[in-house]
């Protein structure tokens, strides 16, 4: 059996809360990835820096408390079920690696750019990347989106058969992929669509904000106020 602290399950539940307000408002909020015009770089920085940074906080917070949601629905998931920590683990690290070019990079290199050429060519290295040269830039950006996906799909069924937390956060998960993959597939140019990355965040919200608030079915044991036995 597996003693865990309630005191434990509140924190965790409140940094999954707040990593996901701020991931999802830091994506509501994200730039594009280049500036419109040189005139527009001051601006365009000054957003790229402090967006990037909250977004990198957010992933840190999630990360924290992610370990929390499998130790608490411990005695009802299977193999498979455990898996997708790993998923989204790989999947959430990766998208912090990308937040050091916009925070760190960004500033010094637009300091170069004083004409649309200049700029134009600093967009074609970004969207181009240099893949030919240094092909294990692909085991950073391919992994991030199957790692982010296949995670949350496995933690959503993992938490319908658990039986410990309710049952809407997990369907809202698979609401989400949804969403996610008609984003991917849609032409057209729908708001609600292009910011659907940001409709990750809320599951994290919702998670957390069980576990931090609410009270949670499950077939573990209390014994005493401070804290519950999972059995194994």
């Amino acid at each position: 059996m597996l003693t865990i602290p309630k005191g434990y399950l509140k924190f965790s539940g409140f940094l999954l809360l707040l990593g996901g307000l701020m991931g999802f408002t830091g994506q509501l909020i994200h730039l594009e990835d280049m500036p419109a015009s040189v005139k527009d770089i001051p601006e365009f920085l000054k957003g790229a820096v402090n967006i990037h940074v909250l977004l990198a906080y957010a992933s840190m917070f999630i990360l924290m408390g992610l370990p929390a949601v499998y130790l608490r629905q411990a005695s009802g998931l299977k193999w498979w079920g455990w898996v997708s920590f790993p998923l989204l683990f790989i999947g959430l690290m990766l998208e912090i690696f990308h937040g050091p070019v916009q925070i760190m990079a960004y500033p010094i290199i637009f300091d170069f750019v004083h004409t649309a050429a200049d700029l134009k060519h600093v967009g074609d290295l970004f969207n181009n990347m240099a893949i030919d040269q240094y092909p294990l830039q692909l085991a950073v950006f391919i992994p991030l989106i199957p790692g982010i996906f296949l995670g949350l799909i496995l933690l959503g069924i993992a938490t319908l058969r658990a039986k410990v937390l309710p049952k809407a956060p997990a369907i809202f998960i698979f609401i989400v992929m949804v969403i996610q993959i008609v984003g991917m597939v849609v032409p057209v140019h729908i708001h609600l669509l292009e910011i659907s990355f940001a409709y990750i965040h809320l599951i994290f919200v919702w998670i957390g904000a069980l576990m931090a608030f609410g009270k949670i079915n499950a077939p573990a044991q209390k014994v005493n106020t401070d804290s519950v036995i999972v059995k194994s």
